[in-house]
């Protein structure tokens, strides 16, 4: 029996230990031994005061924890010193091979270098079995230079979780169609991790990363560069795929530079998929194009679609044109561009050559900023022969109707870009507004440009425009005429140009006195389905929630919930709501899923879902009504 015993504590270090195959090594060795001995008891081939039935139980015993220990799943660590590694999708967790020995369902595959400082020319290959297949990698540390092709290669749908500071450079060649990437994703490709993990992929003769599916980053701290060229030819990009949704962290994408070809993009994408941005901090920079009228510089965010879109609806995006030889790089190019959410994007256009400085923004459809602060700016031109690039350029209608927007034009060795240039229409209904007309040496550029100038509602609009011969507002080729729009501005709006010589002119509204006291609008009350009333429940002041005056001191305030809404209704012009995160949360778990805050000339209707997905437990949300206008920060 002591053989038996000692078994026993075996298998419970098996148990205790299951992340180690050694350890497993050990105990199964221990127990072939147990096994050998017990069948001797059996047999007689030992000494034993036992009867021969408990010998035989003893037995069977042992044989039952030797197959339970033969197929444990592990959860295994892998050092890519120790060679190739391929990852592959099993039954019950990953099926992985290296040094051509594979250990099956490993639940939870750790891939690290035992020197991270130390780059190992080892690579490592992720695949699935089929579509419906899912494969979860953790990169601890991993540090890998690769002599050819991809560092790493992943096909089908792969989720990679950073763990540390982790590196990985693509060689020569390769299997995407630039070459040696850092990752090469085939399929749906998931990068996560927290505030402190990592990733730097560098493209070898490739992109940093080179995905023919969709790419998703939700957080870590991810650095993408695209490797240089030479030869002509042109250069890796940052990030190069698909579609491209980017949650959280801080994503860094960087274009390789070309010695005679164009610079790569800082994020690239080809698909109708597009680029989402949610949250986190991105910067995208088109690396330098070489010195020749044919090498461009890369776009900071480059859609290679007819159909792909560009959506920013939080974080921080800075996105950055290349300078190049020819053209210079647009800070971001799409189909269509969409802010809002509060969002900050700053986008410059390169400095071109002998042609055209980049965009800004350029958007062959439409562009819209409902919400946000966004700064766009065209890229010089050459002092001889170049024209300035645009801050707004748009194929399509440009709507901006809330927040900052501020776009100007570069200067041209011949003719400076517009502020915003649209071929379709322009229309103001709100936000702050400046647009300014680069300069040229022969032409000036435009503040706004447009076929169709529609300017309304409590916006504030400076236009500039650039010198000599530039307009502040061009509407058909002719200045617009200030009073013909005066009757279409909203209380406190103002517009305000300034012509090439530096004579400005301004249209205004004024705004309504804001009362001493409170002006309490009437209660507005909706119908049911039959036509009579809805019962309004009041409910009594909320702990979290404040509502303040222009001058920031607390006011009283009424409230009433309808269904699922609650109205917060206050009789002033400007004041705001405020109230906290963990306040919401409150009210959603009682129930409230929207809430509308009103005012007299304004009304606003907010999601509670919404709201808590913007920010954490301290969180503070303030909704901002001034006479027509509202704003929301949260933070």
């Amino acid at each position: 029996m002591w053989y038996i015993q000692s078994n026993l504590i075996f298998y419970g270090l098996t148990i205790s230990f299951h992340r180690s195959k050694e350890v497993f090594v050990c105990c199964l060795i221990v127990s072939l031994r147990c096994v050998f001995w017990a069948a001797l008891s059996i047999r007689g081939g030992i000494d034993s005061p036992r009867p021969a039935s408990q010998r035989a139980a003893a037995f069977i015993l042992t044989a039952v924890m030797l197959t339970t220990l033969a197929a444990p799943a592990f959860a295994g660590t892998w050092s890519i010193e120790n060679g190739d590694i391929t990852v592959k999708a099993g039954e019950t967790g990953n099926d992985v091979t290296q040094n051509n020995v594979t250990t099956k369902n490993d639940t939870d595959t750790i891939i690290t270098n035992s020197d991270k400082d130390t780059a190992s020319s080892h690579t490592v290959t992720i695949e699935t079995n089929d579509k419906n297949d899912k494969v979860e990698v953790t990169l601890d540390n991993v540090n890998i230079k690769a002599d050819s092709g991809s560092a790493l290669t992943s096909k089908g749908d792969v989720t990679l979780t950073l763990k540390g500071d982790n590196s990985l450079t693509g060689g020569n060649g390769g299997s995407s169609s630039y070459g040696g990437d850092g990752i090469t994703s085939s399929g749906s490709l998931t990068i996560s991790g927290g505030e402190n993990n990592s990733l730097t992929a560098q493209g070898g003769s490739g992109s940093g990363i080179f995905s023919s599916g969709g790419v998703t980053i939700s957080g870590g701290t991810v650095n993408a560069t695209g490797g240089s060229s030479s030869g002509g030819s042109d250069s890796g990009d940052g990030i190069h795929s698909g579609s491209l949704t980017i949650s959280g962290g801080t994503v860094t994408a960087t274009g390789g530079s070309g010695a005679d070809g164009s610079g790569g993009s800082g994020i690239r994408t080809f698909s109708s998929g597009g680029v989402t941005i949610s949250g986190g901090t991105v910067n995208a920079t088109g690396g330098t194009g070489g010195t020749g009228e044919n090498s461009n510089g890369g776009s900071g965010i480059y859609i290679y679609s007819s159909s792909g879109s560009l959506t920013v609806s939080g974080g921080t995006v800075t996105a950055n044109g290349g300078s190049g030889g020819g053209n210079g790089g647009d800070g971001i190019s799409s189909t269509n561009t969409t802010i809002s959410g509060g969002s900050t994007v700053t986008a410059n256009g390169g400095n071109g050559g002998s042609l055209v400085g980049g965009d800004g923004i350029r958007s062959g459809g439409g562009l819209t900023v409902s919400d946000g602060t966004v700064t766009a700016k065209g890229g010089n031109g050459d002092s001889k022969d170049g024209y300035g690039g645009d801050g707004i350029r748009s194929g399509g209608v440009v709507t901006i109707s809330g927040n900052t927007v501020n776009a100007a034009g570069g200067y041209g060795g011949k003719v400076g870009g517009y502020g915003i240039c649209s071929f379709d229409r322009v229309a103001i209904s709100g936000g702050t507004v400046e647009a300014a007309g680069g300069n040229g040496s022969t032409g000036g550029g435009s503040g706004i440009y447009s076929s169709v100038i529609d300017l309304s509602g409590s916006l504030e609009l400076t236009a500039k425009a650039g010198s000599p011969t530039g307009k502040a507002l061009s509407q058909k080729g002719s200045e617009l005429v200030l009073d013909t729009i005066k009757d279409k501005l909203g209380p406190g709006a103002k517009v305000t140009t300034t012509d090439a010589n530096g004579k400005t002119k301004e249209v205004s509204s004024p705004l309504p006195v804001e009362p001493e006291g409170p002006v309490i609008p009437e209660e507005s009350s909706s119908s049911s389905d039959d036509g009579s009333a809805a019962p309004s429940a009041p409910a009594s002041p909320l702990p979290g929630l404040t509502v303040t005056d222009k001058d920031g001191q607390r006011i009283s305030y009424t409230s009433t919930q309808s269904g699922n809404t609650l109205t917060v209704c206050v009789g002033r012009f400007t004041a705001s709501f405020r109230i906290s995160l963990a306040a919401l949360r409150q009210l959603r778990a009682e129930g409230i899923e929207t809430i509308t805050f009103q005012t007299v000339l304004c009304s606003t209707t907010l999601s509670v879902d919404e709201l808590l997905a913007m920010g954490g437990e301290d969180a503070e949300a303030v909704l901002t009504h001034r006479f027509t206008d509202s704003s929301l920060t949260v933070g």
